[in-house]
């Protein structure tokens, strides 16, 4: 067993950052509104949208391209493509390649998951 605290084992060093990130915006935007306003701005100016929590848009069966896909997991396109060789299931539309809303979510839950085993037992192998 891990001495980690950390309560998401299958959290990687990114949505650590992410976490604890988001948990000083929420006391920020209690505390003092505007100056969170001002800050979420500034961040969207240097392409740091993440920051700001954003709803899901989207139903589950809907088709996203991969720009929208990535936008919507703040991550970039090419980020998305390489889902796609890892197993990320696609559909193939007229338009082109596209992503189910629900594969996407269902595919960081599997992650997530794999990543919680990791932590729990390092021995284990992506074949195991």
């Amino acid at each position: 067993m891990s001495d980690d605290p950390w309560p998401w084992p299958g959290d990687s060093p990114l949505d650590r950052a992410r976490r604890v990130a988001r948990t000083y915006r929420e006391a920020l935007l209690r505390d003092a509104p505007e100056t969170c306003a001002e800050l979420d701005d500034r961040c969207r100016e240097l392409g740091q949208s993440w920051v700001v929590p954003k709803p899901l848009t989207f139903g589950q069966d809907d088709l996203l391209d991969a720009d929208e896909v990535a936008d919507m997991c703040d991550v970039r396109p090419g980020t998305v493509r390489q889902w796609r060789r890892r197993g990320l299931p696609t559909v193939d539309t007229v338009d082109g390649v596209r992503y189910r809303v629900a594969d996407v979510l269902a595919y960081h839950a599997d992650r997530r998951i794999r990543r919680a085993n990791m932590a729990v037992n390092p021995d284990m192998t992506r074949d195991s």
